[in-house]
């Protein structure tokens, strides 16, 4: 096929568009992510401004715009430090556990390293179930190992150090703090710095401990500067320094506000049950969409059972009501065929025509078409002046025929055929088809009129009957 320039340009425009879908479908998904991603960094900016409630409800809004499985990670992941923080260890760990399924899911290697940590921790935290951390953090140490990062396996090890120093194993913190201390960065650096002083100070290694408690000073974050000011002021009362240690008393308990107002766990958890409630009555509003959705659905479905039932009920009573007909008007027929016969001295195979129909002159020239060697057909001027003849001799046959079934220009001349009892093969010879699609016209006809399978006989017999 030879494609036009107007049909090329049409083809060119139709690609153009749907190009141009695609591109706005991808911009849209696009937008999506950047907003969840924006809301992301939002809530991490609320954080470190002390502004949990707030920080939770941003994390709440990335949840539901982010569209990647590494955003939805990050944000469980956020979202269960920040409950951790606030000593809500429940939620925490049902936080933890959603991002660890998943970077499961998304076979991220790193993220599960930090999802067994932060695993770890939560139960490290917990009264009851502290010896469970350890399973976690060897799983996250072994990946670590297994992909080779050096800095991740020192984080994990490190938490492991801080549960070895909380039950007073110092020479099993000491091998894995150490290590440790070699990839000290701007995230780890007060967790270490603290765990390095406080090993010291359960050594009674005082000067050490100060060490590494000034550190804490310059370079700890909040917690880690508070436990540092507090120590050191013990360490000075217990030198005789007390305007030292009032002062490292002083910046103690400010630091303790700040604290305090970081750790507005309530606030907290009053976001968390709004937010709860609020996912729970759209989860229910679209369920009554849903639900619905469904009972509309199967009442369409009932309706169109029902309708379908009606037509195929009215159906067949419109069948039966032209199969009682037939039947009467087969009785008639062969009722006055009997008559006939024996009114008649001859007897014939052929079924009775009447004699005005057969004298016609139109039977005459169709008796001459099928003597003819040359097997001529009929013309359409010869079907007309044959409906005209069969109307003459049986008023309103066409009429009661078609009461029964519409018929098409050739269905219509091979029951004008019948009618005047011509032979299957005659009607064949005359319309120009073959004699087997004669046989499926009258067994076609039989079906179309009375709903069932019937004889092309049955059809002939009940054309001869009208």
């Amino acid at each position: 096929m030879v494609i036009t320039p107007k049909r090329q340009s049409m083809n060119s425009m139709i690609y153009r568009l749907m190009a141009l879908g695609a591109l706005l479908v991808a911009f849209a998904a696009c937008q999506r992510q950047q907003t969840g991603l924006a809301d992301y960094h939002e809530a991490l900016a609320l954080m470190e401004q002390g502004d949990a409630p707030s920080a939770l409800a941003k994390l709440e809004q990335a949840a539901e715009r982010a569209r990647t499985d590494s955003l939805r990670a990050l944000v469980s992941s956020q979202m269960g430090t920040l409950y951790f923080d606030q000593r809500l260890l429940d939620r925490s760990l049902e936080s933890y556990r959603q991002a660890y399924a998943i970077d499961l899911h998304a076979r991220d290697t790193a993220g599960l390293i930090y999802d067994l940590r932060d695993l770890g921790n939560v139960f490290r935290a917990t009264d009851d179930r502290q010896d469970s951390c350890m399973a976690y953090f060897t799983d996250a140490r072994r990946l670590a190992i297994a992909t080779g990062n050096v800095a991740m396996q020192r984080d994990v090890e490190s938490q492991m150090a801080a549960y070895y120093l909380y039950n007073d194993r110092l020479d099993e913190a000491r091998a894995l703090l150490f290590p440790a201390l070699q990839h000290l960065d701007a995230s780890n650096q007060s967790g270490l710095l603290f765990m390095m002083a406080d090993y010291y100070h359960r050594r009674q290694e005082r000067d050490s401990a100060a060490f590494y408690y000034r550190q804490l000073l310059v370079r700890g974050n909040l917690y880690g500067r508070q436990a540092a000011h507090r120590a050191l002021a013990e360490y000075s009362l217990a030198d005789g320094q007390n305007d030292v240690a009032a002062e490292h008393l002083q910046q103690y308990e400010l630091l303790t506000d700040s604290v305090h107002r970081l750790n507005d766990a309530e606030a907290v958890r009053r976001t968390a049950a709004l937010y709860d409630y609020t996912r729970h009555e759209q989860q229910a509003q679209r369920l009554k969409v849903r639900l619905t959705l469904v009972v509309g659905s199967l009442l369409l479905v009932a309706l169109a059972l029902v309708a379908v039932l009606l037509y195929f009920s009215r159906r067949r009573m419109h069948y039966r009501l032209k199969v009682e007909r037939l039947e009467q008007l087969l009785q008639r027929y062969r009722q006055r065929q009997e008559e006939e016969r024996h009114q008649s001295a001859e007897a014939s195979t052929a079924p009775p025509v009447a004699g005005s129909l057969k004298s016609t002159a139109i039977a005459q020239q169709i008796d001459r078409f099928l003597s003819d060697a040359r097997q001529q057909a009929m013309g359409d001027d010869d079907f007309h002046q044959l409906e005209d003849a069969v109307e003459a001799c049986h008023p309103a046959f066409l009429s009661r025929l078609q009461e029964f079934c519409r018929l098409t220009p050739q269905e219509r001349r091979v029951c004008l055929l019948l009618k005047l009892g011509i032979t299957p093969a005659g009607i064949a010879q005359l319309t120009a088809h073959s004699k087997q699609s004669i046989t499926n016209t009258r067994s076609r006809l039989y079906k179309k009129a009375f709903g069932r399978q019937g004889t092309p006989a049955q059809w002939d017999e009940f054309v001869m009957s009208l």
